[in-house]
């Protein structure tokens, strides 16, 4: 029964992440092992209580965490954490005593195990044993010897600089106590799970935090693993690290990406090394954590500073060895193996000068307005830009109309989530010692608080809309609205709102897609063509300084790089051939001699039933670029390419081949009105997107080889934007998403005559109507 209600609960916040989250993409979860006790160590732990949920979401067992116990005694967390079945864990840190008075080190060089008191009652407050805590815990040790109420000795010397000024000043140190914790019944549960085969889930870091690099980790997981195996010899327990990696972790529907790593066995020898105790078993648990530490640098990205990760994202864009986009996975593993080389080559001179250049580009894309994505749609002409920008512009008013209502509704939860976690945020960064701004905590009270607020809410509307509907009948759908039970009109009340807030969800999420693709347009417009040309020079200049620098100096830290590249490019030319051969299928003859498509600056679509059909979808829509791949993958698998069906005329004549719909009479209607005909840029000769994605080798070679693979596809958003890699197109020109079509639609796509989406005439139909 308890699995069940754990299921129960699991499902519930796994939809509560997916709509958080605009996207959460995993990779090698395959590596889990599917039984067998497995203790998952997971970082960074940049997002408090939703990165457990990330897990939860994507690990295809049961797993229970390790809790702070403070955070068992909340209310909501508590409540759904024990039903998770969470083993609480007593932190020192919760349970730590204000020390009397304050502390100085005034025998530093004579004695500096030896602190002084001033206005202390050591005798009182302190036993051998216990830990005293310096400076909100930027140092700690233990208490070794309590020589009077002002004077006692700890057992390890204090040498940290930022701990010895306050404890050297003439006023002292603010300290304290922090008492033993008696953790063996932790251990114990956390044994009996393993034991029992099931998966514990644990942050080796501690607490939350929101740097950009891992904190030391904490040897806890070490004596877990180990202990474990001591006390059951035929317990295999794998260790399996866990990656978060966030592109905005704080802000409601961004993305992010869990990277799972290859299990850990615990070596028999170091088990051997901790039965002895003492030093050996001091360095087999440290051992452990050494192998652990090395595995999470594997999954995460690790920066000194928020200012080089940024420098890396850029960096990472500009690489330009091939000509395909990537996943946000290995858009991720990219990333990180130019972390391990700045790391590496950070004082070379090539790599200073290139990095001079890159801060001088992006001091001149913050002067136009633009992101780094962005520059390469700088081409198109004004004129084009104006025509595209009014179009955009358009749909941008309906689907902002569309999301209005639903806006107005939700904007009380907004502003609360938004001040609630603010003040919550503040308060934790008081409280802690690691945290930069505490944005870590800000995603847990936005989804806290929308938990209960939201139902309180639309409760309250619901209330008002029966009240209202009993008045007046025509706010009702329901017949009769003055006799219809309060109950019943509630609920209605309830559906309505919830209706109306998730087409604010789906329209605003596209309204701002297109409103991000404005820009461009907008710096298209107002700068001269000379200065845009300028800026598209200084792109691909930079970009191949970049990708020939890592061509150079890359096989010294990976030395199969090329070889890894050399292999993509080869599989990537019999793709294009295989794609050549697909497009020639659709070319008669008669085309090939003189047959010519209508083309235009900018593109107005066929008006068709497909047209009509879309507009519940902005990613359908080509000179809007916008959209998210798992919409596409969804309407491909619920449409797929349908057959063309000949319809008659009523002089038996064939008219045209076109997508059925059920309605004929309604598409040959659409079809006499199809006058808006035209060609969008960026297609084919043919009218054929081209199928330029290879997602099966994405992570096959990336990995294997070199991460050869094209970034600076303008469909990704750069670091600084709300969601860094966001569909959504934002180029002078429209853009088809011949990126996201997965090259498996080859094979479908020799067995039809046209695509969804375009004109439901074909070339060589056009060709034939006009000699008609």
């Amino acid at each position: 029964m308890e699995y069940f209600v754990y299921d129960i609960v699991r499902g519930f916040w796994t939809q509560i992440t997916n709509l958080f989250f605009r996207k959460i993409d995993q990779g090698n979860a395959h590596s889990i092992p599917r039984e067998g006790p497995v203790i998952f160590v997971v970082a960074p732990h940049n997002n408090q209580f939703v990165d457990p949920l990330i897990l939860l979401k994507h690990s295809p067992r049961r797993v229970y965490f390790l809790i702070a116990a403070s955070s068992m005694k909340k209310r909501i967390v508590g409540f759904y954490a024990r039903i998770l079945r969470a083993i609480p864990v007593e932190r020192a840190m919760d349970n730590k005593v204000k020390g009397i008075g304050r502390i100085k080190l005034e025998t530093r060089y004579e004695d500096p195990r030896k602190l002084t008191g001033i206005g202390t009652k050591f005798t009182q407050e302190f036993v051998v044993g216990d830990r005293i805590s310096i400076e909100a815990g930027k140092f700690q040790t233990k208490v070794e010897e309590i020589l009077s109420d002002t004077e006692l000795l700890v057992s390890n010397e204090i040498k940290s600089l930022e701990v010895l000024e306050p404890l050297t000043s003439e006023n002292g140190a603010k300290y304290d106590k922090v008492p033993p914790m008696d953790q063996h019944e932790m251990y114990k549960a956390v044994y009996e799970r393993l034991n029992n085969g099931e998966c514990i889930g644990i942050f080796p870091e501690g607490g939350s935090h929101d740097q950009s690099k891992l904190l030391p980790l904490k040897i806890g997981v070490c004596l877990m693993a180990l202990g474990a195996t001591v006390l059951n010899p035929d317990l295999k327990i794998n260790i399996v690290p866990a990656g978060l990696n966030y592109f905005h972790p704080s802000k409601f529907r961004s993305r992010a990406v869990i990277e799972f790593g290859n299990p850990i066995t615990v070596d028999p020898e170091l088990v051997e090394m901790f039965k002895k105790g003492g030093e050996d078993k001091r360095k087999a648990a440290g051992t452990l954590l050494d192998i652990i530490s090395e595995a999470l640098k594997q999954v995460t990205l690790n920066t000194p500073d928020y200012e080089t990760l940024k420098l890396i994202h850029t960096c990472r864009r500009l690489y330009n060895p091939g000509n395909h986009s990537i996943s946000m996975r290995n858009q991720v593993e990219l990333s990180r193996r130019f972390v391990k080389g700045y790391m590496q080559l950070k004082d070379n001179k090539e790599v200073a000068s290139i990095i001079i250049k890159v801060h001088e580009y992006k001091k001149k894309l913050e002067y136009y307005g633009i992101r780094d994505h962005q520059v390469e749609k700088l081409h198109i002409h004004r004129f084009d830009a104006l025509g595209l920008f009014l179009w955009r512009f358009l749909f941008l008013l309906v689907f902002g109309i569309a999301a209005l209502p639903g806006a107005l509704l939700n904007t009380p939860v907004f502003l609360v989530t938004r001040v609630v976690s603010r003040i919550k945020a503040k308060a934790a960064l008081a409280a802690s010692t690691v945290k930069l701004q505490a944005t870590d905590v800000i995603a847990t009270w936005k989804i806290l608080v929308a938990l209960v607020f939201v139902p309180t809410l639309y409760s309250f509307y619901s209330v008002i809309f029966a009240i209202l509907s009993r008045k007046y009948s025509y706010y009702s759908i329901l017949t009769n609205a003055p006799q219809t039970h309060f109950l019943l009109l509630f609920l209605e009340g309830i559906i309505i709102t919830s209706f109306i807030s998730y087409a604010a969800l789906s329209f605003g999420e596209h309204a701002v897609d297109i409103l991000k693709s404005l820009r461009p347009l907008y710096a298209v417009i107002i700068n001269s063509d000379e200065a845009s040309k300028e800026l598209i020079t200084e792109r691909a200049e930079l970009s191949k300084n970049i990708t020939d620098l890592v061509n150079e100096l890359g096989p010294q830290i990976y030395p199969n790089m090329l070889d890894g590249e050399t292999e993509l490019k080869n599989v990537l030319g019999k793709k294009k051939s295989v794609e050549s051969g697909l497009r020639n299928r659709f070319e008669t003859k008669e085309e090939k001699e003189g047959y010519e498509l209508p083309s235009g600056r900018f593109a107005i679509p066929s008006i068709t039933p497909g047209f009509v059909r879309k507009l519940s979808s902005v990613s359908s829509f080509d000179f809007l670029g916008t959209g998210t791949d798992q919409r596409r993958k969804r309407r491909k698998s619920r449409k797929g390419l349908k057959k063309l069906t000949s319809l008659g005329s009523a002089t038996g004549k064939k008219i045209a081949n076109v997508t059925s719909t059920g309605t004929e009479w309604l598409t040959w209607i659409f079809q006499r009105l199809n006058v808006f005909s035209f060609d969008l840029p960026g297609t084919n000769e043919t009218g054929i997107s081209s199928l330029s994605d290879v997602e099966y080798l994405e992570s096959e070679v990336f990995l294997s080889g070199s991460p050869s693979y094209r970034n600076n596809s303008p469909g990704h958003e750069d670091e600084e934007d709300d969601d860094y890699y966001s569909e959504s197109s934002t180029g002078g020109s429209s853009i088809s998403h011949s990126r996201n079509s997965s090259f498996e639609n080859l094979n479908n796509a020799r067995n039809t005559n046209t695509f969804s989406g375009l004109s439901p005439l074909t070339p060589n139909e056009q060709t034939q109507k006009k000699k008609q």
